[in-house]
């Protein structure tokens, strides 16, 4: 029988929270050195990768809708797949360069490489590039199995 659960989990943008909180939690969490976090305590630094994996999950998760408007992505259809990573980038690259300037962001460390002439960090839009990917795969296995 098809229950409301099922039928909520075979819809993809379900997986891409869930999964794009999970994977985004384990890349904020190892990109932790980038950033000049010493003055935090670890429970501090895994409540702020926290915090920041919701807002990638609901970056992902927008950005993804934003895509879906255009249809399917497939070989024949590209512009789905560059609107759900061209928004995440974007939006990253934006809030790095607003963030970082600000006396109440947060700060890169030594170690955060920079895109040159700016100051944003290549780690994030690495992030950026890695995470959703991952992220749209999981997903689609998961709706393929639950269908």
């Amino acid at each position: 029988r098809d229950t409301y659960l099922m039928r909520l989990l075979d819809r993809p943008i379900i997986w891409i929270v869930i999964f794009g909180f999970l994977t985004a939690f384990v890349w904020e969490a190892l990109q932790m050195p980038f950033y000049a976090m010493d003055h935090l305590s670890h429970r501090q630094m895994t409540m702020i990768c926290a915090v920041a994996s919701i807002a990638d999950a609901g970056l992902m998760a927008l950005a993804y809708g934003l895509a879906a408007r255009v249809g399917s992505p497939g070989v024949s259809n590209p512009m789905p797949l560059l609107i759900y990573m061209g928004a995440g980038l974007a939006a990253t690259a934006l809030v790095e360069q607003v963030v970082v300037s600000a006396s109440w962001g947060w700060r890169y460390s030594e170690a955060m490489p920079l895109i040159p002439g700016t100051t944003i960090g290549i780690v994030p839009l690495l992030m950026w590039i890695m995470v959703p990917l991952v992220t749209l795969w999981l997903a689609r296995r998961m709706t393929r199995r639950a269908a």
